[in-house]
């Protein structure tokens, strides 16, 4: 039966709706599909871009693995903070360097010594009016001996002036009657030691009879420059090696500063600030290396220097301080909960150490964000090709 003249579009329009029941997708259901993928790929565990860390210690140490890495979590407590402290101070590991009396100067090769026989002026060099006493003396040869007149070759290697003197005045008693003897040393030249670094006037300085102690070492390098780490003072004695605080060292009780006598052949090295540094990342404001100051850095000035803490992203809760040990695969890792500012007074004692790092982790919603702006890029653009092919090919079968 013929249809009627208002109804001649009528089986191309049913031939249309069944053509959408014929597996045919239609730009709708893409879309639909598209936003499924985006729900499957967050549900099943899609992680967020960039650096993580929220291990929480039990409220005391704790072992943990990250890949080849042994880590010891620990809170920063109260306690913790004592420990630490004690650890750094001065008189922590000094045996060997520190002395309770200074050594007298013992004479060797290259120093040049004046011997005075009084009321014998045959005996004692004659200086005239032009010599000094360095160009008059008897200069110690390489063998450690002197040669004086009525005492013949004289070894005088390792003796003290005082020694010396009894050594001469005992030969010249088989000449002399009663002789007075005295002797000094008018050039040191036989010990030395090695100040380098941030100091002003880096170079070899000679020991004399005046105890070489570690403030007599950095008077004579004419003190630190402003970019010198004073908190980290290294000091070489052979195959031992000593990291002093300087600062903390001038203010100990008990004159802890006179103790420290350097000796021949040591070395004292001021290392630069920016060899020394502390780094801060994460969600700070301006992350990125600082420098000690003096030596030193607290936690809480580290996190105020880099402008304190990003408030909309960070994780207060997630505050960590990584430290490396002498063992390459052991690392300690110290983590505090700051969602309650007075947790900041601890910061402020926990005292950072060179190279350490400060990381502060995202919160929840930060890393979601992050995740979705990785994943949303990706899924608007598969939408809207996938969207626009149907669209195409459906216009085609149908049109």
């Amino acid at each position: 039966m013929p249809f009627p003249s208002g109804c001649a579009r009528e089986p191309q329009t049913l031939r249309r709706r069944a053509g959408s029941r014929t597996g045919v997708a239609t730009p709708a259901a893409w879309a639909g599909l598209a936003l499924g993928f985006l729900a499957l790929t967050l549900g099943t565990g899609c992680q967020a871009p960039g650096m993580k860390l929220d291990a929480r210690p039990s409220g005391q140490a704790s072992l943990m693995k990250v890949g080849d890495l042994n880590c010891t979590l620990r809170p920063i407590t109260p306690e913790l903070v004592v420990t630490e402290a004690s650890r750094q101070t001065p008189e922590a590991d000094l045996a060997g360097l520190a002395v309770d009396q200074a050594p007298f100067y013992r004479i060797g090769p290259q120093d040049v010594l004046l011997a005075t026989v009084w009321d014998h002026p045959e005996i004692t060099l004659p200086m005239g009016p032009n010599r000094t006493d360095a160009t008059s003396g008897c200069l110690v040869d390489e063998k450690g001996e002197i040669f004086f007149p009525y005492a013949g070759r004289v070894k005088v290697n390792g003796l003290t002036p005082s020694e010396l003197r009894d050594v001469l005045t005992a030969r010249l008693g088989t000449v002399l009657r009663n002789p007075q003897v005295d002797v000094k040393v008018v050039a040191y030249r036989s010990q030395k030691i090695y100040i380098g670094g941030e100091v002003r006037n880096p170079a070899v300085y000679p020991v004399t009879d005046v105890p070489f102690t570690l403030a007599e070492a950095v008077n004579r390098a004419g003190g630190f420059l402003a970019s010198a780490d004073e908190g980290h003072l290294l000091v070489t004695r052979g195959s031992r090696s000593w990291v002093l605080d300087f600062r903390a060292i001038m203010a100990a009780p008990n004159r802890l500063a006179d103790k420290i006598i350097l000796r021949d052949g040591d070395a004292v090295q001021v290392p630069n600030t920016i060899d020394t540094p502390v780094y801060v990342m994460g969600e700070l404001v301006r992350p990125g290396s600082q420098p000690l100051i003096h030596g030193s850095l607290s936690l809480a000035r580290a996190i105020s220097e880099a402008g304190g803490v990003q408030v909309a992203s960070s994780n207060p809760t997630s505050i960590y301080v990584i430290r490396g040990t002498a063992n390459a695969k052991a690392v300690d890792v110290f983590h505090l909960d700051g969602r309650n500012p007075a947790t900041m007074v601890l910061a402020d004692k926990f005292a950072l150490k060179p190279h350490d790092i400060v990381y502060v982790d995202a919160g929840t919603l930060t890393r979601f964000g992050r995740v979705m702006s990785q994943i949303l890029p990706t899924v608007e653009a598969t939408t809207q090709a996938a969207v626009g092919a149907v669209t195409i090919r459906y216009l085609k079968r149908n049109y």
